[in-house]
């Protein structure tokens, strides 16, 4: 486009006699524009797949669970103190969200321990920190056994990645937690299975299972009720014990949910009653409502 000069204060009525005012001379050779077309090609719908992937890969990157891990635990231990588990759900997420990405247990576990962030303002104890690593140990122990349980109906080999090897005293022992829980935890769920068939529907086995509380846990098991017992002179192992049971009910009450959300996004209607509803999950009270 060939440059129009101004022209001066004695030449502007002849400049304006001489040519209309809205008209542009252009050159023969224009210079290609460095413009975005005014009707660009919209990205395909893979490209967008694509960068959609990646972007919620880096919000999901392992130091990011780690800080989720990090921050949701020490206030899901005071909000079941209260009978509230809306924390602790979080904290099963974030778990089950490193289990998935995939990322070692112990890889995972150092990342929450280095995490730069600190909730609690003040150092966790020893006993916070075991607890941490038992509860996470559990969701990771718990998401295996339900994998290898649906590939082994599917006929496929299952794979665990929990990384994390015992290197005896309080591991053992915490091992020995996690294992009875993980075990009753699936026994059980086959039961109301059995149930459910039993009885043509009547008895729902997810209803059941995401409702069951810890002390019915307890009575449907009796190698766990035994261990229960035997706790008797150690609180400390006792209460991690009872939270070990309740984080593995969580977690599935947590993976029922998620299928809930999947099957709405989906446009799936559940046309059956909720087990969430009447009875609900307690909330904390929020200021202002």
């Amino acid at each position: 486009m060939i440059m129009i000069p101004s022209a001066s204060k004695g030449d502007a009525g002849e400049a304006s006699q001489q040519r209309p005012p809205l008209l542009v001379t252009r050159s023969k050779h224009r210079r290609p524009s460095r413009a975005t077309p005014l009707y660009a090609q919209p990205p395909t719908t893979a490209t967008a797949s694509a960068n959609e992937d990646e972007r919620q890969k880096q919000e999901f990157a392992p130091s990011t669970i780690a800080e989720m891990i990090e921050v949701s635990f020490l206030q899901s231990c005071l909000q079941l103190s209260q009978g509230y588990v809306d924390v602790l759900k979080l904290f099963i997420v974030a778990v089950k969200a490193g289990y998935e990405f995939p990322v070692p247990l112990d890889e995972l576990h150092r990342l929450v321990e280095t995490c730069p962030v600190n909730s609690a303002g003040r150092e966790l104890m020893r006993e916070e920190k075991e607890l941490r690593f038992e509860w996470m140990k559990l969701v990771y122990e718990m998401l295996n056994a339900l994998k290898q349980q649906t590939e082994a109906k599917d006929g496929a080999d299952g794979s665990s990645i929990s990384g994390i090897s015992s290197d005896g005293g309080e591991s053992d022992v915490a091992d020995l937690r996690i294992s009875a829980v993980v075990e009753t935890m699936l026994s059980i769920q086959n039961e109301l299975g059995k149930e459910e068939e039993l009885t043509g529907g009547e008895k729902d086995a997810t209803v059941g299972l995401t409702n069951l509380t810890v002390d019915e846990a307890l009575k449907r098991s009796p190698s766990l009720q035994e261990l229960n017992e035997s706790l008797t002179s150690d609180p400390m192992g006792k209460a991690f014990l009872t939270n070990d049971v309740r984080v593995g009910l969580m977690t599935f009450r947590v993976l029922e949910e998620e299928k809930i959300c999947m099957e709405g996004a989906s446009g799936s209607t559940n046309t059956g009653q909720s087990e969430f509803e009447g009875g609900g999950v307690p909330r904390p009270p929020i200021p202002g409502t």
